[in-house]
């Protein structure tokens, strides 16, 4: 959330010449990747009811700014994907505006904008009333957020000619689709049917764009038919936030769970759909409100780290970033990053959405610059997790096998094996030390190659194959 990530003009918001200066930061942590919520022009703090869809918005800078982060971050290697909001529009767009004006200066929709939007002559809650006419707007969120036509010719041309002058004309990577199930409400084949359209047109402008629908579902059977679409990624809603499947697995410290999780996942979406796992994101809780004491929140991170596809963290989840107060609020979740322990520093967002007000104890883990400085912190962690994934590219891409035969509840043992690379990797769930006792000729391994620990200790492991794991921690051999 650019906005609340880093201020460099002391204005109190964050700002694209504030990323900048952070790629650094971004590309130590291990983080190959970002993904931009809305930029455009908006009347709203979120902007996810955009007034110009070619325009950015003057809050976060201007377009030579974006297109100087674009530049920088493609130099360290980061690629840059930016929300792309085509369900629905503000109602401050010029679009909107002028298609109510024609129908109040003509008694019907037309006119050049006519066709953008549902208008219909009917009382459904879920339709606005267009002010001084009978007629009323396709309005699935709220009031102010138009839903568009999206059978609309023109419209598929002008959205055509959005992702043309993001993905060609200022070389991002990618787009974030939002809200994908409320293209066409209820209708699921309606909705994989543009998606397609939309994917298809997207790589025509860009073979290697990369495409990632917001699919707010509770199974994993409606999000694998999403991949009918073609779009690359769909965000793995079924893991995340309390109550998903990683969550309960680490708060019940089960090791069985976490090979069950990665067998299902791959029995059910194969081995070409690329996930899009995440703990916590812009409208979910934090992993650090929900995942109790710091080792818990390591340990959630260390197995989101282990899973295969394209993983997503949002901005402070790598220093336990809490949603203020526990407040399950939208602006809650959207509080500034914490860079310094003092409450007021340079590039402090100290504007926060909605006046949420914020003070020290709207964090309950230390600033990074603490953390840092603290081998046992919790962004540390995630920098040790991110370098075992970058390290081997098998635990993103990897066929999995899962061992359970003679392994107790609190472990989980695996193997990934990805273009002639194979993996071990050995979970403790437990908050006790726990001996595993792993078969080398089974497994295939010939030595230990990387180490997490959500609560300290030290690995031991001898030619028997007898490992003595510490307290919450994950291992990789190789």
């Amino acid at each position: 959330f650019v906005r609340s990530f880093f201020d460099t003009n002391n204005d109190g918001l964050g700002d694209f010449k504030g990323l900048e200066q952070k790629l650094g930061y971004i590309k130590e942590m291990g983080f190959n990747g970002i993904w931009l919520m809305p930029i455009h022009p908006s009347p709203t703090y979120h902007k996810y009811d955009v007034k110009d869809y070619y325009a950015i918005d003057p809050d976060y800078g201007t377009l030579d700014d974006f297109k100087t982060l674009i530049t920088e971050a493609h130099n360290r290697g980061i690629r840059v994907i930016i929300d792309l909001v085509v369900n629905h529009s503000s109602d401050q767009h010029p679009w909107f505006k002028e298609a109510c004006n024609y129908i109040r200066q003509n008694g019907q929709p037309g006119g050049q904008y006519g066709d953008f939007y549902n208008f219909r002559i009917t009382d459904n809650n879920k339709y606005s009333s267009v002010s001084g006419t009978q007629y009323s707007y396709e309005s699935q969120f709220w009031s102010g957020m138009p839903d568009l036509n999206l059978d609309s010719e023109n419209v598929r041309k002008e959205i055509k000619s959005i992702m043309s002058y993001w993905l060609d004309t200022h070389d991002v990577d990618g787009f974030r689709l939002d809200a994908v199930t409320s293209y066409y409400t209820g209708d699921l084949d309606g909705n994989i049917d543009f998606l397609s359209w939309l994917n298809t047109e997207a790589k025509r402008i860009k073979s290697d764009a990369y495409i990632v629908g917001e699919d707010w579902v509770g199974n994993d059977y409606t999000i694998n038919r999403y991949y009918e679409s073609g779009c690359d990624s769909f965000f793995l809603f079924t893991a995340s936030q309390a109550g998903g499947s990683i969550v309960p697995a680490v708060k019940n410290s089960s090791g069985k769970a976490i090979g069950q999780l990665f067998m299902q996942l791959q029995e059910t979406y194969g081995s070409d759909a690329i996930l899009a796992p995440f703990l916590g994101n812009h409208d979910t809780m934090r992993p650090g409100s929900f995942m109790p004491g710091k080792e818990n929140v390591k340990m959630a991170a260390g197995v989101l780290a282990m899973m295969n596809g394209g993983t997503f963290v949002y901005y402070g989840e790598e220093i336990g970033m809490i949603s203020k107060g526990g407040n399950n609020s939208d602006p809650a979740k959207r509080i500034a990053m914490k860079w310094e322990a003092k409450n007021i520093y340079e590039g402090h967002c100290y504007l926060p959405p909605e006046n949420t007000p914020v003070d020290e104890t709207s964090y309950y883990y230390p600033s990074v610059a603490e953390q840092a400085a603290d081998a046992d912190s919790i962004l540390n962690y995630y920098k040790a997790a991110m370098e075992l994934r970058n390290r081997f590219p098998s635990i993103a891409r990897g066929k999995v096998t899962y061992y359970p035969e003679g392994q107790n509840s609190y472990i989980c043992v695996i193997t990934k094996e990805y273009q002639g690379e194979k993996i071990t990797i050995v979970f403790n769930t437990d908050l006790f030390e726990q001996t595993v006792t792993l078969d080398k000729d089974l497994l295939g391994y010939t030595e230990l190659v990387g180490e997490l620990y959500a609560a300290g200790g030290e690995f031991s492991f001898d030619e028997s194959g007898a490992l003595v794991m510490p307290p919450q921690s994950i291992a990789i051999f190789k």
